[in-house]
């Protein structure tokens, strides 16, 4: 794929990559990872033609003015300091896809195979580096709308705001005759985020992952080194190692679920009396189901525990609103024990429930401060390049992501658009499995009062599995034990 080229015309220069930009440049050049995807589905109003690709435009383009990133391309992609640029005339046409209507009510399996093929498959780079991608679906004036992203230019709360954004400008869209062609005017980007002066790095947090390679267990907690940082041990579940064929290049493998309302709404009420946030209670069930996926299915001998990375949107931490698009992540790691197989089968335990607690306040702790943030240790790398390609190879430094871009809330559910409400009422999220990253990851999102949906993607062959043990089959498994505790809250 063609590089863009250094721009003559400096004026549309927006300014340069942070590190923690540069690394999701970098891995998206050396084709390593490609998209994110938030999806909605969309009831619209009785005058919305879902079916005809003119219906949005409008909004599209409303989308575009109001979010700066939509308007931009990376240059230099290929070097250790690539930077923004402001696009020149595109065609919004070029952006929006619009399928054939799905016929059966089972519509989740083709918005799966969407996903899976969205996930990896690169976009132009002479374009802004996102297209929206339209599932009519069998209820009438109804659709799924995909806004497919490269990670490159945003993160994943970034999409929950481009449907916040549609949705307002559906809702207020007028017989708009809006061109297809755009030519951007001068944008100004919000300033790097993850810069020394934000993200401030104590010596302790910075040499915490090297001392924890060679001090004692015991001097390691009572120093309080390990910090967000935390490295596998022998007993830790990693997958396989690392692992690239060029010419294949990234293959994700990605399975969709919804989980109903009320076993969501259960579920979120016996959060509530343990004093837990769900993301705290989706790691008990993951590691419960890697538990018991995982004992009899692994190349690399007894498991004992499982290391966790959550991502954490650093947006409120960082006075930025949360309606802001750009790169404002950053993550927390866990160590997990494993789930002894004689608690598989009932509700979560008090040690459970315990080891959620734990894990909320850790992540409530992490997303209140920009002191010692593991997103600020990346501008200590000499080369993203040659950090990212040196550990093919070698071992995967964690068990699973969890990512929840969290409950969409409409705060504006009653504004008219014509002779019916558009509302959102399902919400779905899915990235590509991790090359160098860890083996699985699981994406949920939500609409408040209503399903969870979650995905679970990862790299072919990323499991470690023995030969003869069918990938899809384990993580189907792992699915149906998720689904099993939520029907026991």
């Amino acid at each position: 794929m063609p590089d863009i080229p250094v721009l003559n015309d400096k004026t549309k220069l927006l300014r340069h990559a942070s590190p923690n930009e540069q690394r999701t440049i970098t891995r998206e050049h050396l084709n390593f990872y490609h998209n994110v995807i938030i999806g909605a589905v969309y009831e619209f109003g009785d005058r919305f033609h879902v079916e005809s690709r003119h219906s949005y435009i409008a909004p599209v383009r409303r989308c575009v003015e109001e979010h700066p990133f939509l308007n931009v391309v990376v240059g230099d992609r290929h070097t250790e300091k690539a930077f923004y640029q402001l696009a020149t005339t595109f065609n919004l046409e070029d952006h929006i896809t619009v399928s054939d209507r799905v016929s059966d009510d089972n519509y989740w399996t083709e918005v799966e195979g969407v996903l899976r093929t969205s996930v990896d498959k690169p976009l132009s780079p002479s374009s802004p580096l996102w297209r929206v991608i339209v599932i009519p679906l069998p209820k009438r004036n109804s659709a799924l709308i995909a806004f497919v992203y490269s990670h490159s230019i945003l993160d994943g709360p970034s999409g929950v705001a481009f449907h916040r954004s549609f949705l307002t400008a559906v809702r207020s869209a007028q017989n708009d005759n809006s061109p297809y062609i755009t030519t951007p005017e001068t944008f100004t980007l919000g300033e790097q985020f993850d810069t020394p002066k934000r993200f401030t790095i104590s010596w302790l947090f910075l040499l915490g992952p090297l001392l924890g390679l060679f001090l004692p267990t015991f001097l390691v907690n009572w120093l309080g080194i390990t910090g967000n940082v935390t490295a596998p041990d022998k007993g830790t579940w990693t997958g396989s190692d690392i692992f690239f064929d060029e010419a294949k290049g990234p293959r994700t493998k990605l399975v969709l679920r919804e989980i109903d309302a009320k076993l969501v709404e259960n579920a979120l009420r016996a959060s509530r009396e343990h004093g837990v946030r769900l993301t705290g209670v989706l790691h008990q069930l993951m590691v419960r189901a890697l538990s018991k996926a995982f004992a009899q299915h692994t190349t690399s001998g007894p498991i004992t525990n499982f290391i966790s990375q959550t991502a954490i949107d650093m947006r409120r931490a960082a006075g930025i609103p949360a309606t802001e698009m750009g790169e404002f992540a950053s993550g927390v790691y866990v160590t997990h024990p494993v789930i002894d197989e004689t608690t598989w089968k009932g509700p979560l335990t008090e040690e459970e429930w315990a080891a959620a607690r734990a894990s909320t306040a850790k992540f409530a702790d992490a997303a209140s401060r920009l002191r010692d943030q593991p997103v600020g240790l990346l501008r200590y790398l000499p080369s993203m390049r040659k950090w990212m390609t040196g550990k093919l190879g070698k071992r995967r430094d964690c068990s699973y992501e969890l990512s929840n871009v969290g409950a969409f809330v409409d705060h504006d559910e009653g504004e008219a658009d014509g002779e019916g409400k558009t509302k959102i009422t399902k919400m779905v999220f899915a990235q590509p499995g991790m090359v160098i990253g860890c083996p699985i990851c699981l994406n949920v999102a939500s609409v408040k009062g209503g399903s969870l949906v979650y995905t679970i993607s990862w790299p072919a062959g990323a499991l470690g599995v023995p030969e003869g043990v069918d990938e899809d089959e384990l993580i189907r498994g792992v699915c149906d034990s998720l689904k099993a505790v939520f029907e026991r809250f």
